[in-house]
């Protein structure tokens, strides 16, 4: 019993931290690219894949509880690819492949064909063909 409350404590916080950093490349490079201001808070809990942690915390509580240095190994190299967003082209290129889109958005009763940037709950960054300026239409 208590290695089960180990690797799930460990693999919590230890699951965290690359996916955090992950997030956190994404967020600097693409969002200062596209001068979205958003607070980092929202943006990882909007964004934040539950799977993704719940599995990769798992692996994480595992590796370092069990004591098995293949496992940590294995950790390490995906923390070391998740921090790859730290690098700008790469934090910028990941940014467009989660949330860049082309889609039709509605606008005052027009519809338009727009690049979207990035989109939440709230609202929508998007950009038009004929205005290369970044927008923000909020959606209640």
């Amino acid at each position: 019993m208590d290695k089960i409350i180990a690797i799930v404590f460990f693999g919590a916080i230890f699951g965290l931290f690359p996916i955090i950093i992950f997030y956190g490349g994404i967020f600097i490079h693409y969002f200062s690219y596209y001068e979205i201001k958003e607070y980092f808070n929202s943006f990882f809990m909007q964004n934040l894949n539950l799977y993704l942690y719940i599995l990769f915390g798992l692996f994480s509580g595992i590796a370092f509880v069990v004591n098995k240095n293949f496992l940590r190994f294995i950790y390490l190299i995906c923390a070391i690819l998740f921090c790859l967003t730290l690098i700008p082209s790469i934090g910028l290129n990941a940014g467009e492949k989660m949330f860049a889109k082309n889609a039709k958005i509605n606008i005052d009763g027009k519809n338009y064909i727009a690049k979207l940037i990035y989109k939440d709950n709230m609202k929508i960054y998007y950009k038009l063909k004929d205005n290369p300026k970044i927008q923000r239409l909020d959606v209640r």
